[in-house]
């Protein structure tokens, strides 16, 4: 998963440990800090495989890893990208990732993520149902003080849902117009 948004971010240009780092933590989701002894190794581990070079490079007059993508690391890229999500836990992030990326996809391809997005966000959004109706008979029937949370909690949850299910859907609509084969980015200002 992480390896997705690794060379992704470094399809734009080299950059260093630190920069990936942050480009790594503002994306996860839930939120969480990455460390030097997880990101190094998952450089060391790209650059083993053939798909980054680690270079020093002294930036700004500190002595730094700079990381630069090869043609094997491009060809990965493009391999995860059109690799399917699993759905398990990393399922949002790797989403996100994807999503960073789909402007260097054509329309067709973004077709298919979103649409994945939306077909796993509704399955999760029938899940929140089903608990939300038997938390509500459960509720009825006791004195349970934890359902009223629970309750209040699975309509966050479906909230958020319904949000990403009409982000989608928005994005979707933009490009209904282009062809699958077209280039499409939200902020191309000729579409």
């Amino acid at each position: 998963m992480y390896d997705l948004l690794i060379l992704g971010a470094l399809m734009v240009h080299a950059r260093t440990g630190y920069k990936l780092r942050q480009i790594l933590e503002g994306n996860l989701e839930p939120r969480r800090q990455i460390s030097n002894g997880v990101m190094y190794p998952l450089l060391h581990k790209l650059e083993a495989a053939g798909y980054i070079t680690l270079s020093d490079e002294l930036i700004k007059g500190r002595a730094q890893k700079l990381a630069t993508i090869t043609d094997a690391g491009r060809a990965y890229f493009t391999q995860l990208m059109h690799t399917p999500i699993p759905m398990d836990a990393k399922r949002e992030s790797t989403f996100r990732f994807k999503f960073r990326a789909l402007g260097r996809e054509n329309v067709g391809f973004q077709r298919l993520v979103l649409r994945a997005y939306i077909s796993a966000t509704a399955a999760d959004m029938e899940v929140y149902q089903f608990v939300t109706q038997h938390l509500q008979e459960v509720a009825g029937r006791t004195t349970r003080q934890d359902a009223g949370w629970s309750l209040r909690t699975l309509e966050l949850e479906r909230a958020l849902a319904t949000t990403k299910i009409n982000w989608a859907q928005t994005q979707l609509q933009a490009m209904a117009d282009l062809p699958d084969d077209a280039e499409y980015t939200a902020l191309d200002a000729s579409n």
